[in-house]
């Protein structure tokens, strides 16, 4: 079994600031928390080389440059760039000797970190570069803040900032995070013709054709900006209305499969499963109020 491992120098400057957290109990079992945050200048030589920290770290660079080694790759780190790691993997960051770098960091744990960190990394390499409106910094910010004015309240606000930080991240990773007025109109069109034509069979192709544009440019700009496909969007929409269906109604479940616009029944209910964890008939029993 691989053991942790560490190597740093502390140089930066005496006003850099650098809290060490000692969450509770509580803290660890329910909440989002913070192991240690910071706010450093560096000087000329700050490296930090670590592995197997049972952590995850998110650094923000305001100024000067930096390069980061994770996962066999190497990453020049620019103002407005933001890394999010997994620390139990190797990795390696240091200021440039030039532009000595200014960082924004936390490393935290807690809750479901994993699974942000797991999205995040399943679309990007390790870092982005932020759009100037990004509210990471602040979020960072606030943060740290929070943590040097210890208080009941603490832990609880630090969890609440934790995931609004850790949302942003998703929301910049996956370009969700766009100006609702650069929206393509087709889009909503697309979106209400969806939620009111359900039942029927609507190919991409068909969409396209009404709305004249790329199909292929328009499954990627839907999905830009609704985070689906047109077809899972369907599907989502089909789900909905299955649900309410098995909650206020008896109708037995091929009836219901076929008003949402599945015929076939054990794709219905395989669909069904897939997407929500049960069957329609244990969403059923689950759900519906005895009579």
């Amino acid at each position: 079994m691989t053991t942790y491992k560490e190597n740093f120098t502390t140089a930066w400057s005496e006003d850099s600031i650098r809290f060490i957290s000692s969450p509770t109990v509580f803290a660890k079992s329910t909440l989002y928390y913070v192991q240690e945050i910071g706010h450093f200048r560096t000087l000329p030589g700050y490296f930090t080389e670590r592995e197997q920290l049972d952590s995850y770290l998110i650094v923000y660079t305001i100024n000067g440059k930096g390069r980061l080694k994770y996962q066999g790759k190497s990453y020049n780190l620019q103002p407005g760039q933001v890394f999010f790691i997994h620390c139990e993997d190797y990795h390696y960051y240091e200021t440039d000797p030039l532009e000595p770098w200014e960082i924004l960091w936390v490393h935290l744990h807690g809750s479901s970190t994993s699974g942000y960190y797991e999205q995040f990394a399943a679309n990007n390499e390790p870092f982005l570069q932020l759009n100037p409106e990004s509210s990471i910094p602040t979020q960072l910010r606030q943060i740290l803040l929070i943590q040097q004015q210890r208080s009941a309240r603490t832990e609880l606000i630090s969890s609440k900032l934790l995931v609004d930080l850790l949302t942003e991240l998703l929301l910049a990773a996956q370009n969700l995070a766009l100006p609702e007025a650069d929206k393509p109109s087709y889009i909503e069109d697309i979106c209400q013709t969806l939620e009111h034509r359900f039942i029927e069979s609507i190919s991409l192709d068909q969409l396209a054709h009404d709305h004249a544009v790329s199909k292929y440019h328009l499954a990627k700009q839907f999905k830009r900006y609704t985070g689906y496909s047109p077809h899972e969007y369907l599907i989502l929409i089909r789900m909905t209305h299955a649900k309410e269906r098995l909650k206020y109604s008896d109708r037995p479940v091929s009836e219901i499969a076929a008003s949402v616009g599945i015929d076939n029944v054990s794709h219905f209910i395989n669909l069904f499963k897939d997407r929500d964890g049960d069957t329609p008939l244990a969403y059923r029993k689950k759900w519906q109020r005895p009579r």
